[in-house]
């Protein structure tokens, strides 16, 4: 036993200490190429140094200039807003106190009031010191003694009490604001948005060196029903607290935020996402930002939040934790009914196998109210779908072979609900390397659309996790596509004009333009049959785009510019515009 416990604290040692960084390394790249090739992991390994480099370099970036901050503090609005920042205290060390309150109080905008509810027990008494000091010099600071530490939620909605202002913002009390911050919530506000959320950095000595930086997506749902992703800043009109029942609920304390913003997004008629850095949080060894998974009322919390949620909206699902991350969540939603699925099988390689992939289909797959159809080489989608008889259409490359039996019950789940207009699975290569998991509109090397993560590792985490959850994107291909035939045949159907991956690719966003969501379910896998189908697609380029396609690129160019012009929602505007591998672009400070 006693040689065991030995050996357990040198495994351990070998794997924390800096002296075997570097070889630790070496062998986990050498573990890669000898499961995924050279080609993959290289890819893989300039991605993250590339982005190491653009995180150290970025905090440059989020500095303003004397003349900027003044135009900020100089500039006059029309109609006038007050932020009402709720703060609870509780034992906060007096470093983390006045660099919090000194956050506010450098702010470029001025209409504010900081609320600040003090549960610390009586050994802290210098808290409410610390907070008096400041506002005898600053009548915007608001202190109340509570008279006992009623925990997060409670504390909470005493700030609210508190509060007067026509917006409120959350607000930790050892985090740190941008100078900018409520200037641009401000912006946002006059732009009609009753909730708005920013991107966020994680620091744990100095903020100005930030251990990461949590750039997000645009509103997405289905990643919000997976985890709170909008954290930091969170802030929305009051008037939205006299829709939902209550601020926060103690019921979910330690995700109780989770639970607030997913009712709140429930209400809001506006949702904002500001794609900057204003909000830093502090990582110590007492924070949540730590080490959740020893908190496990947390994770309990945030399922509970999400079961509510779904509830809420008539959603039948059940909900736990990924095998990634205790608070990212699998939600898998229930079946209705049997409904006839019409997978289509579409032959677009020399050495297509569809008599191979629809005997797979047959051996493995436990939902049983299929058919099979083919659509050969140069035969037309209208062609094959009118021959189709299912309420729901399954485009599927004829050289995939699924990997799980309940693969079509996974993506049937999610194309059943009614706000999902294409739901698509991750399509892998035979090396285990990523052929398709969404498309990312307007990114690349022709300014179309580019694979997500494509020749990367499909063992991997995706972009913050999101390879453990469902999540939205723009478009899909239509490699491994289910779409609701109804929704299918409303807006027009596959275009004949185009090749497969630009078809799918078009209909999606018509899909989208009818106000659906498409969605990437992880949890659904298919992989290519032979080894050499990435030899075949050579032709397409490092981003997964078929160079050689171009009056293809040229006619959806032409027909979604608008759409393209805009920019793609659920892809930072941070992150690298060369790729859709979700890492940090260069940047000018």
């Amino acid at each position: 036993m006693r040689n065991n416990e030995e050996l357990s604290k040198i495994r351990i040692y070998l794997r924390k200490s800096r002296l075997f960084y570097i070889p630790r390394k070496c062998y986990a790249i050498m573990l890669g190429i000898r499961k995924h090739g050279f080609k993959a992991q290289m890819r893989w390994v300039h991605g993250r140094i590339c982005d190491k480099i653009a995180q150290k370099q970025y905090y440059k970036c989020l500095q303003i200039t004397p003349e900027e901050r003044q135009r900020q503090r100089d500039q006059k609005y029309t109609t006038a807003t007050c932020f009402s920042i709720l703060v609870p205290l509780y034992n906060t060390p007096e470093k983390f106190l006045r660099e919090m309150i000194e956050s506010v109080q450098q702010q470029t905008y001025g209409s504010w009031e900081l609320c600040l509810a003090d549960g610390s027990d009586a050994e802290h008494s210098e808290v409410g010191e610390i907070v008096k000091e400041y506002r005898q010099k600053d009548p915007r600071v608001k202190y109340q003694q509570l008279e006992k530490n009623g925990g997060i939620s409670e504390n909470t909605n005493a700030c609210v009490a508190m509060a007067a202002g026509d917006y409120v913002v959350l607000f930790d009390h050892d985090d740190l604001l941008h100078e900018s911050a409520l200037y641009e919530l401000k912006q946002a506000v006059d732009q009609g948005a009753d909730f708005i959320y920013t991107d966020e950095a994680v620091f744990s000595k100095n903020p100005k060196k930030p251990d990461s930086y949590h750039f997000k997506q645009d509103f997405a749902p289905d990643d919000l029903r997976s985890n709170n992703y909008i954290c930091h800043i969170t802030c929305f009109a009051r008037t939205l607290l006299d829709q939902i029942d209550g601020m926060f609920r103690t019921e979910y304390d330690g995700s109780q935020d989770f639970d607030l913003v997913l009712r709140l997004t429930e209400k809001a008629a506006k949702i904002v996402h500001i794609p900057k850095v204003l909000y830093f949080w502090r990582n110590h060894a007492l924070s949540v930002a730590s080490d959740i998974s020893a908190k496990t009322y947390c994770i309990d919390a945030g399922k509970r939040a999400i079961e509510s949620h779904l509830e809420r909206q008539q959603i039948k699902a059940t909900v736990a934790s990924s095998e990634l991350y205790p608070v990212i969540y699998r939600v898998k939603y229930e079946l209705s009914g049997q409904p006839l699925v019409s997978i289509i099988l579409s032959e677009n390689s020399p050495e297509a196998e569809s008599e191979k992939c629809g005997q797979r289909i047959r051996e493995i797959t436990s939902y049983s109210h299929y058919e099979i159809l083919v659509r050969r080489n140069g035969m037309k989608w209208s062609e094959v779908v009118a021959k189709a008889k299912g309420e729901y259409l399954l485009f599927l490359d004829s050289d995939c072979i699924c990997r799980q039996d309940d693969w079509l019950e996974e993506l049937l789940s999610v194309a059943q609900r009614g706000e999902v207009g294409a739901a698509a699975g991750v399509v892998s290569y035979p090396k285990n390397v990523i052929r398709d998991a969404g498309i990312t509109l307007g990114v690349g090397y022709y300014g179309l659309g580019s694979n997500n993560f494509y020749l990367l590792n499909d063992d991997h985490d995706g972009f913050w996790g999101n390879f453990y959850y469902m999540h939205n994107v723009s478009a899909v291909s239509d490699t491994c596509m289910m779409v609701r035939r109804a929704y299918y045949d409303q807006v027009g159907g596959m275009d004949d004009a185009l090749l497969t991956w630009f078809a799918g690719f078009d209909l999606s966003l018509k899909l989208r333009e009818l106000g659906k969501v498409n969605v990437v379910d992880p949890y659904a896998r298919v992989g290519f049959s032979h080894s050499d189908m990435i030899n075949w697609e050579e032709k397409r380029n490092a981003n997964g785009e078929y160079a050689d396609e171009t009056e293809q690129m040229a006619l959806l160019k032409e027909r979604w510019q608008t759409v393209i012009r805009q920019g793609d929602p659920y892809y930072n505007i941070n992150l690298t515009s060369n790729s859709s591998d979700f890492i940090l672009g260069k940047h000018q400070g």
